[in-house]
This record gives C-alpha cells, sequence and structure tokens, in this order.
C-alpha cells in the first residue's frame, strides 16, 4: 500500500498557526462579551500573543533553512506576519479594556466580537483547504466570505461611532476611550481581511 504523501511543513505550521487565531478569537469573544466579569481572562490573552509571535518565528526559521515553498517565499512571510496582526490586534484591544478601566461594555463591542469570531472560523477553514488551493474552491470562497465579514464590521464601526457621539455620556473620558477601542477593534477586523488577502493573491497567481 502506497504512503500518503507527507505535508509540506508550511501547511502544517500555518494550520496549526490558524487554529491558534482561532482559539485566541474565542477567548477574545469571551472577554467582550461576558466584560466586566471576563476581567480575570486578560491575562491568558498575552499568553496567547506570545504563543503566537513564536509561531512566526518556526515559520520565519523555516523560510530561512527552505530551498522549496508550497507558494510564493513572500506570501508564506506575508501570510504569517499579518495572522500574526490580527492577534496583537485583539491583545491591543484587551489591554485597552484594562488600561482605560471601564466597567461596562457596549452593545457594538459585542456584535464586533461574534463578528472576529465568524472570520476566524472562516479563516481556519480556508488555511485547512489551502494545501489544494489550485484546485478547492472553498480557499477562494472562504477568502472572500472574511472580506464580506469585514464590511460588516465597517457598518458596526460606524454605528458605534456615531451611537458614541450622539449619546450623552456623563464622562467624557469614557467617550475618549470607547472611540479609541473602537477604531482599535476595526484594526481587528481588517487584519483579518489582509491575511485572507494574501491568501486571495495566492490563488489568484495560480489561475
Amino acid at each position: 500500500m502506497p504512503h500518503a504523501k507527507k505535508e509540506d511543513v508550511f501547511y502544517t505550521l500555518l494550520k496549526e498557526f490558524a487554529t491558534k487565531v482561532e482559539s485566541t478569537t474565542e477567548l477574545y469573544a469571551e472577554i467582550l462579551l461576558d466584560f466586566p466579569d471576563s476581567y480575570p481572562k486578560i491575562p491568558c490573552m498575552h499568553v496567547c500573543e506570545h504563543e503566537c509571535d513564536e509561531m512566526v518565528k518556526r515559520i520565519m526559521g523555516e523560510l530561512y533553512r527552505a530551498f522549496v515553498t508550497p507558494f510564493d517565499r513572500a506570501d508564506v512571510s506575508s501570510l504569517a506576519l499579518a495572522m500574526d496582526d490580527i492577534v496583537d490586534d485583539m491583545d491591543g484591544v484587551v489591554t485597552r479594556l484594562d488600561l482605560f478601566n471601564l466597567d461596562e461594555t457596549r452593545r457594538e463591542a459585542r456584535q464586533v466580537a461574534e463578528l472576529c469570531l465568524r472570520a476566524a472560523r472562516e479563516f481556519r477553514v480556508m488555511i485547512d483547504h489551502l494545501p489544494n488551493y489550485k484546485n478547492d474552491p472553498v480557499v477562494m470562497e472562504k477568502a472572500i466570505a472574511i472580506g464580506n465579514i469585514e464590511n460588516e464590521g465597517d457598518d458596526v464601526y460606524h454605528t458605534a461611532l456615531s451611537r458614541l457621539f450622539h449619546e450623552d455620556l456623563k464622562d467624557p473620558r469614557c467617550t475618549l476611550a470607547w472611540l479609541r477601542l473602537f477604531d482599535r477593534m476595526e484594526m481587528c477586523m481588517d487584519s483579518f481581511d489582509k491575511a485572507a488577502g494574501v491568501v486571495r493573491s495566492v490563488v489568484m497567481k495560480s489561475a
């Protein structure tokens, strides 16, 4: 019986990374959905961010040693760094929740958290199918779906800002804090789309 072809190390590492991004996004969503009761979970987010940094280092180390990569070397690097940006931005949101000493959350923050979780799940499936990107339509379907989720995030972001500046919040510092937080949350959504954009580019180059 012939042995199954061994998966390229880069696909294996990217799949592990995408799974980690998904689990980190689950934690991110838990923190935003349950805040402030979820406050004790914030340090766990910093641990995840550090673990993702280590995953990037491993991918870059493999790139340095590899003579052949499954797709363009620069795209492998760009995808790994874009995935790291997703987690960095989520960690940035959670860090600011802590620094700004907020004692409640807002409706749109919960909505964006749920959108991020949807994007993370689509992203993980997309990367799972990536080894066969030349023939598997699921890769591009998921990459496009992530872009559509990001568009939904833009709508929520604009609603969040409109509501924030049309309400008479008692403490202007609270308005400023949420403005900064919503900006950072939008960056998270953008980061998902940028990472998916690398994959869209990889697929298009092979067409």
